[in-house]
This record gives structure tokens, sequence and C-alpha cells, in this order.
């Protein structure tokens, strides 16, 4: 019995022994499970955010936004050319369209004749033109039409206008331009004023066509001696505020 009995309990300590072993071998496996899981998780979780960094908009970037036109800079105003807000005579010719210009140009009163006008006066003060920027319109028939003989023949037609109203009038030469990456055509001339001759006029004229319209624009940039950046019509364009303004031209 004593052998028997001995042979129980230690039966019974070995099963409880191995019970306990198993016990914690289980659970060891359940903790390497868990921690398995745990770092697959982790692991997902970090390729995922990974994801969306490469995939993400940046931070100064709108999802499904269109890259638009920085606004103007400091001390510049925006035209903005509205069918609604144009005379009668020239809705019909309306072209969409919008620029910059500093606040040292004045916006002129409204004609029958141009889109808008801005001017910027010389150091004598009002009257005294040292910078000018004018929009009209021109028609393309057919609108397809986009060629440097067409261009032409609206410069001659412009230049036969200027030229009643100028004077002295004076074509220099005609250059190629591109206009908000639209190719277009300019005639440049001189005159001066027939009151005081010795007061030179520096002008360029611009016709612009965009593909597929039927309107274009004409654009007149003009100087004067009287003025300090402007000092022959090649420099139209190129030197002066008026030049700013060519730049920050828009069709919308």
């Amino acid at each position: 019995m004593p052998w028997v009995l001995g042979g129980c309990g230690c039966l019974t300590l070995i099963i409880i022994i191995a019970v306990i072993i198993g016990l914690m071998a289980y659970r060891a496996k359940k903790k390497v499970s868990e921690f398995q899981s745990d770092t697959k998780s982790m692991i997902q979780s970090i390729q995922e955010q990974q994801r969306k960094a490469l995939t993400a908009p940046s931070s100064d970037e709108t999802p499904g936004a269109t890259t638009e036109r920085s606004s103007p800079k400091s001390g510049s105003n925006t035209y903005v050319n509205v069918k609604d807000k144009l005379p009668a005579a020239l809705q019909s010719n309306f072209v969409a369209f919008s620029f910059d210009y500093p606040k040292s140009f004045s916006l002129q009163p409204q004609s029958d004749v141009n889109f808008v006008k801005v001017e910027k006066y010389a150091a004598a003060g009002k009257g005294n033109t040292a910078e000018n920027f004018a929009v009209g319109y021109a028609w393309f028939n057919p609108p397809s039409s986009q060629s440097d003989s067409l261009y032409d023949t609206l410069l001659d037609q412009l230049g036969q206008q200027l030229a009643g109203n100028f004077h002295n009038y004076k074509e220099l030469r005609r250059t190629p331009e591109t206009i908000d990456g639209v190719h277009s055509r300019a005639a440049l001339f001189q005159a001066d004023f027939h009151d005081a001759a010795k007061t030179l006029i520096y002008g360029k004229t611009i016709v612009v066509h965009p593909p597929g319209k039927k309107n274009g624009v004409t654009i007149l940039l003009l100087g004067t001696s009287l003025g300090r950046d402007v000092k022959s019509a090649d420099d139209l364009g190129v030197k002066g505020e008026s030049a700013e303004i060519l730049r920050s031209f828009r069709f919308q």
C-alpha cells in the first residue's frame, strides 16, 4: 500500500507538473501568437501610412483643384473684362480677359472703341502721358484662320486709323509676339504731338487671335519721351510698367 500510495502520489505530482508545463507552454504560445499578430498589424499600419504619404497631395495643394494665376502683387490692381459692364456697342464684340496694372496707372473713362484703357502720367501731371495700355477688339473670319498674312492685313487697317490720329505717324517694323501663349504679331511705330513736335510718341500695336474664337483683341502700348523708362518703340513690352501689364495679360 505505501508503494501504491507513493506511486499514486508521484503520478499525481507528475500529472500536475505536466499540466503546469502544458499550461505555461500554451500561454507562451498564445503570447507569441498575439505578439506576431500585433507585429503584423503594426507593420501593415506602417505600410498603409507610407502608402498614404506617397499618394497624398502636398500641403499646399488641394485635391481636384486646378492651378490658377497668383494674386496680383502688392501695389497692383486687376482688371477683368465683364460683358455686362461694357457699353452695348462693345458687348457683341466681347472677349474675356484680365490683366494686372500698377496703382501708378489710372483707369480711364469707358469708351465705345476700347474695352479698357489705363494710363500713367508723367511727372508734369495729368494730361502728360508717360505710358498707356489699351485693349480693343478685332474680328477674325473664319474663326479658324490664324496666319501672319491675316495679322498683317489687320495691322494695315489699324495703321491707317492710327495715321489719322497721330501727327507724323511712321511705322517702323513688324515683329512676332506671344501673348498668353498665343502666337500674334505687332507693328512698331513712332509719331509726335502736333502742338509739341519735340515730344515723341512711341507705339506698339499687337493683334491677338485666341484659337477657335471669332473675336480677338488689339493691344496698344504707348510711351512718350516725357516718361523715364520707354526711350524707343523697341522698349514697349520690354521696359517700363506697361511691359508688366502685358506680361500679366490672360485670356479667360
